[in-house]
């Protein structure tokens, strides 16, 4: 690694003594009618494909520099890091990152300020060329380069806060205990805590009241952002660089304070040989590191959310030290105070090192409108945590034999330890490609020809107390696209990629795909001349397989056998033992790509003077061949263990529509735009045998929720003995005891014809597809306002057409074991006669079911009663400009000054205000979302 930092400052030094020149363009990028992608460009006409483009100025609006928040909503299509939808059920089908040409980076490893444009590619013509991984579409992202213009240094200074907003709300301690006491008693149990424990609750060490968020967390935490810019270059030399650091604190309140940094290193140095060819050489490194405790946010959240405030003691003095820690049996000896403030520390520190090293040819003086590229890319990236291990005393409080108060000691407190290395992982990344290029026009005929190789080689290895390798990921990939146009109006496109990978046995490893595209101008129609208002129109379609290999692990196609996989008794009464050898995987030789067959049909649109434009979409994808272990192929006597074979499929489609609205007005200019995408995915093939076929997945959406229909609570015995009740038997239920306060669930079963069992018990066939959980529609609002020097920008996101399922939240069922929160006080609460016998409800004052003690009971499975229809739209990104009037920044001896305020995550309108809209676990199972505030200021020299 320090090789690099060391190239990368030497390149620093020789840039300051380059000569500028005049300049020719600036630093920013505007979107284009020519895409220029990594192995061709291609003008808007001639582009039969779907590509959506996000250039450098949409990105930098975000306040928080996360490249992949700021990527959403600023195009149709993406959302939730997807593009179109769960066109994988949800199940790795996230899109393939290609950076400056190299697949298998992260869009993590950049920061915004260092991206020119992204591509995003979506359906089988634009992706055909990026091989077997491309399938479930490609971010394709160019950083910035030099230019040939005068040198142009840039800086930022950047500072926020950023906050967690509100906490999920729990009870305290005497809540705690008196609901908990009647779940116990809604269950025939003693109750747990007298009338005393409740009324010395927070008293003393022994009757603890801890609130575990406003202890431990605080509410908002300091964030800054500083990057510096150097661009520039003359007709034979451009370069750039970049240097970038993101520092943000933690928000653990208690023990060493968390803090993380992220530093960014960023040289592309262009240098033109001769006529013919030039090179490139493009050097970059991440270093982010995380200190503090041994316990994550997400760890910490975890224990916020699920330890009671009864559980123990935090201290059990006034003192609050090392000395007082208290504990219980409940946490076995543990202290959330001590693991954050005397257990140790962890530095964890990600180092990513990126090189690329290209060649381009001009041909043209040899063939007009020949060009090629050759070029290497070679990645380490090393994962280190490093830390000590530390050990403190907790005293748990207990009783002597004679009743007495005693306390007993856990542990011993030992503050000195050695430094140790946690983990340790690193992944090398090596690949490489070349293509070449032809592009010419003969009159009315114009023909565009690309022939590409991709390869590349990702090798993964870890190393803490043992060794561990995994298999190389390795693929290959030859491409070929045919671009043809005539009279600039009437285009086809043919593309094929022939993929190699080596997740298949060698029969299998290469197989061709194929994808053919037409789009036709029909403003450049002669009848088009009179229709003043159309100012630009054509119509797209496309149509292709492409192959994908990520879904399978490696060496599936072998059968291995585990040795010494136990021992069995043999010989005379059983007298010997002998080891086993267990056959653990059937091999299947036959495995061969996931395969995705896609049509795209598209318009764009642009109207009044370019003032109006408008893109629409329509799209369907078919996934076939899906990686499936087969539980049905063989029976299980057979001991012969479950095939993975190509089977599961998957049925895609949606549509999309973007449209803006720009003008200019005197000093005021303006533009408000938008976009719209749905989808939805369904099982087409799906490896199952159930009883009946009102229980297949076969046909269902990918994301379908299924659960009970509820229809109402049970208010009485009498309610209980009468409802659904056939032929004098009352409707039972095999999910728990049912009593007053339970919900009451429709027998679905018994009224479908197909059913066989005569029986009238709520059990798993009474199952119903009830809902979806994933959005059917995201939406997207962007506005740009600028007057003379102020500007001003907003993003907005909106979801919907998808339900929550809040059975599986203990939050809101405070079933079991739980941590309760408020909802605790909206459940039924039954009443018992003198047997204990519960008969009714003590109230109408409720809406949710009674409280249980028990995990599994029969009012807390999924159903209709805690399916939540769900949207809400998120104010993603403002902010406000000012640029000063060149005699401002003149009197520093600098060009430009701009001063901005920034904020994302602003606010929320949503359908259910009890926990976050996007992020439903946040603060309870994981850190929360945050609103982030902050100020800046950018100066150009």
């Amino acid at each position: 690694m320090k090789q690099y930092i060391l190239t990368l400052s030497c390149a620093l030094l020789c840039l300051f003594y380059i000569d500028g020149v005049n300049a020719q363009d600036g630093t920013g990028s505007t979107k284009q009618d020519t895409l220029l992608l990594p192995f061709y460009k291609v003008s808007e006409n001639r582009l039969v494909g779907a590509i959506d483009v996000i250039t450098s100025e949409e990105l930098l609006h975000s306040g928080y520099p996360s490249l992949q928040a700021a990527i959403e909503g600023q195009v149709p299509g993406f959302t939730l890091g997807r593009i179109r939808g769960r066109s994988r059920g949800g199940d790795n089908d996230g899109p393939l990152v290609v950076i400056d040409g190299l697949s298998n980076r992260f869009l993590s490893s950049l920061q915004l300020e260092e991206v020119d444009m992204i591509y995003i590619l979506k359906d089988a013509s634009a992706k055909m060329l990026y091989g077997s991984r491309g399938a479930n579409g490609v971010v394709v992202i160019k950083t910035k380069r030099g230019k040939n213009a005068e040198k142009k240094i840039s800086l930022l200074v950047e500072s926020g806060i950023r906050s967690a907003g509100s906490y999920p709300e729990f009870v305290d301690a005497r809540n705690y205990m008196k609901y908990r006491n009647q779940a116990l008693r809604n269950d025939g149990k003693d109750i747990l805590f007298s009338n005393n424990d409740i009324a010395l609750a927070g008293k003393d060490y022994k009757h603890p009241d801890v609130d575990y968020y406003d202890m431990f967390v605080n509410d908002a935490k300091n964030y800054k952002n500083v990057n510096a810019q150097l661009l520039g270059g003359d007709e034979k030399t451009q370069y750039f660089f970049n240097l970038g650091y993101v520092g943000e604190d933690g928000i653990a309140k208690v023990g060493e304070k968390g803090k993380t940094n992220a530093l960014n290193v960023r040289s592309n140095l262009d240098y033109k040989i001769n006529d013919i060819i030039s090179v490139n050489l493009d050097i970059s490194g991440r270093f982010f590191t995380e200190n503090g405790s041994h316990v994550s946010d997400n760890e910490l959240f975890n224990q916020l959310s699920s330890t009671k405030p009864t559980d123990y003691p935090i201290f059990i003095s006034a003192r609050a030290d090392v000395d007082s820690l208290g504990t219980s049996d409940i946490v076995n000896g543990k202290n959330l105070y001590g693991d954050l403030a005397y257990s140790g520390y962890q530095r964890r520190t990600t180092s990513i090192a990126q090189t690329n090293i290209g060649m381009n040819f001009d041909l043209n003086r040899y063939i007009k409108g020949l060009k090629a590229r050759a070029y290497a890319t070679f990645d380490m990236n090393n994962y280190i945590a490093e830390g000590k291990s530390l050990t403190y005393r907790t005293l748990k409080p207990a009783l002597t034999a004679t009743q007495q108060d005693t306390l007993i000691v856990n542990g011993v407190y030992n503050p000195k330890g050695n430094e140790q290395r946690l983990a340790d992982s690193y992944y090398r990344n090596l690949g490489g490609g070349a293509y070449i290029d032809y592009d010419r026009v003969f009159g009315k005929h114009a023909i565009n020809a690309t022939l590409n190789y991709l390869v590349d080689n990702k090798t993964v290895k870890t190393a803490a107390a043992i060794m561990e390798t995994v298999q190389d990921d390795k693929s290959m990939n030859f491409g070929l696209r045919l671009n043809y146009a005539f009279q600039n109006k009437y285009i086809a496109e043919i593309s094929s990629s022939y993929m190699g990978s080596t997740r298949f046995n060698k029969d299998n490893r290469w197989k061709l795909f194929n994808a053919f595209g037409v789009s036709y101008v029909v403003s450049e129609e002669n009848f088009m001349d009179n229709v003043g208002v159309i100012d630009y129109l054509k119509l797209k379609a496309s149509y292709g397989k492409i192959g994908y290999d990520q879904s399978f692990p490696y060496l599936l196609y072998n059968d291995y056998y585990q040795y010494w996989s136990g021992s069995y008794a043999t010989g005379v009464k059983n007298s010997e033992s002998l080891v086993g050898t267990q056959y653990v995987q059937a091999g299947n030789p036959n495995l061969t790509y996931e395969t995705s067959t896609e049509l795209n049909i598209g318009l764009t649109t642009r109207m009044f003077g370019n003032r109006f434009r408008l893109d629409a979409e329509f799209f369907t994808e078919k996934r076939e061949g899906m990686p499936t272990t087969i539980n049905y192929a063989f029976p299980k006597l057979a001991g012969t263990p479950n095939i993975v074979a190509n089977y599961n499929a998957i049925d895609n489609k949606g549509f999309e529509i973007a449209a803006k609205w720009g003008d200019q007005l005197g000093d005021f200019g303006y533009s408000i735009g938008g976009n719209f995408t749905h989808y939805i995915s369904k099982w087409a093939k799906y490896d199952e045998l159930n009883d009946f076929s009102f229980q297949n997945t076969e046909g269902q959406d990918t994301d379908a929720i299924w659960g009970y229909v509820a229809d109402g609570f049970y208010t009485s015995a009498d309610d209980i003995a009468n409802y659904g009740a056939e032929n004098g038997t009352p409707l039972t239920s095999s999910l728990g005891p049912i009593i007053p306060g339970d919900l009451k669930f429709k027998n679905l079963s018994n009224s479908d014809s197909e059913y066989s069992y005569d029986d009238n018990v709520i059990n798993n066939y009474d199952k119903t597809v009830i809902g979806n959980s994933t959005p059917r529609y995201v939406y997207s609002m962007i506005l740009n306002l600028q007057y003379k020097k102020f500007s001003f920008y907003a993003r907005g996101q909106g979801v919907g057409g998808f339900d929550r399922m809040n059975a599986w939240s203990s939050y809101y069922t405070n079933k079991g074991d739980a941590k309760y929160s408020r909802f605790v006080y909206d459940a039924a609460v039954p009443t018992f006669d003198s047997e204990g016998n519960a008969v009714g409800l003590a109230n109408n004052d409720y809406t949710l079911p009674r409280l249980t003690s028990e995990n599994s009971a029969h009012s807390y499975n999924s159903s209709t009663f805690f399916l939540k229809n769900t949207y809400y739209f998120k104010l993603n990104n403002v902010e406000l400009n000012y640029k000063f009037p060149d005699v401002v920044p003149a009197s520093i001896a600098a060009q430009d000054l701009n001063i901005f305020v920034k904020a994302d995550d602003l606010m929320t309108f949503r359908s259910d205000w009890a926990l976050d809209a996007q992020s439903p676990n946040s603060g309870l199972s994981s850190a929360p979302r945050y609103t982030t505030v902050s100020l800046g200021v950018k100066i150009g020299f």
